[in-house]
């Protein structure tokens, strides 16, 4: 799960929130329901997208992340079909993951170009009612390009246009656009995901559970270190981006400078946030 465990963001609507301090606050000015409740839907729809890449990754070829075939250690029924070129990822009606310990759901179909999947030039990966977590389903499309590999580091590029996730009461957030550049850093030990990096950059467009539309823009590259994931924190130690809402003035996101914590700094109309994640 080295390379996947990696995009950005966190877990369920406003009730996850806990405001650890206040850095600015001279203006008096608050950052609105809305503005929360968008930047947690979109920690959201990350983790749950880079759980479902990450188990397909590791479901397709078991050396995209660095570590060991995860066939043998899953439940899943995994499917190749070489003629149609396509690798199906059954959780059915439940499967852990034997890294994360994540109760997954729903099926994910990979297709790919070339020979093999291993040398497949563009890869797809379609999720069908799939969810990691109990609140959140995932259905749509992701295509990866643009991949290259050198030494022990990997890049790629991610887009979609179709992806839709179902959230608690019958609340759709949709994705219109999604494109973002992967460059995963595996370290001196590929299977060691302690000395991992992953830096990401892109932008993505979409609606909210509100009806709202919405853009998200990276201003500083996000980065990932494989440290904090070994330690089960799964979020950003760097990086940062803006998000728009409507016509509303658009906030930043700031995850700090190299700290592995779980704290997260939202900057809206002069006035400066902590946010202590979950």
């Amino acid at each position: 799960m080295k390379t996947l465990k990696a995009f950005l963001f966190f877990l369920p609507l406003l009730s996850i929130l806990f405001i650890s301090c206040t850095k600015n606050d001279k203006s008096g000015k608050t950052q609105s329901t809305t503005e929360l409740s968008t930047t947690v839907q979109l920690s959201i729809v990350e983790d749950q997208l880079n759980e479902g890449l990450a188990a397909a990754m590791d479901a397709a070829d078991g050396t995209e992340d660095g570590n060991a075939d995860l066939r043998p250690l899953s439940c899943a029924t995994i499917t190749t079909n070489t003629y149609l070129k396509t690798i199906t990822v059954d959780f059915g009606p439940g499967c852990p993951s034997p890294v994360t310990g994540r109760l997954r759901r729903g099926k994910i179909t990979i297709g790919y170009t070339g020979d093999s999947y291993l040398l497949s030039t563009e890869r797809t990966f379609r999720f069908e009612n799939f969810k990691s977590i109990d609140t959140v389903i995932i259905n749509g499309t992701f295509t990866q390009t643009n991949i290259l590999r050198a030494d022990n580091k990997v890049s790629y590029s991610l887009s979609s246009s179709d992806l839709e996730l179902l959230f608690p009461g019958g609340k759709t957030h949709t994705i219109v656009s999604y494109n973002h550049n992967f460059i995963v850093d595996l370290g001196n030990n590929i299977k060691d995901i302690g000395d991992n990096l992953t830096t990401i950059s892109g932008s993505s467009t979409g609606i909210n559970v509100e009806g709202e539309p919405y853009s998200v823009t990276t201003t500083v590259p996000v980065v990932f270190n494989g440290e904090c994931s070994a330690a089960k924190i799964f979020y950003p130690v760097a990086g940062a981006y803006d998000i728009k809402i409507g016509n509303k003035s658009k906030f930043n996101v700031s995850w700090g400078t190299g700290t592995c914590d779980k704290v997260v700094t939202i900057s809206y109309l002069g006035t400066t946030i902590d946010v202590a994640l979950k």
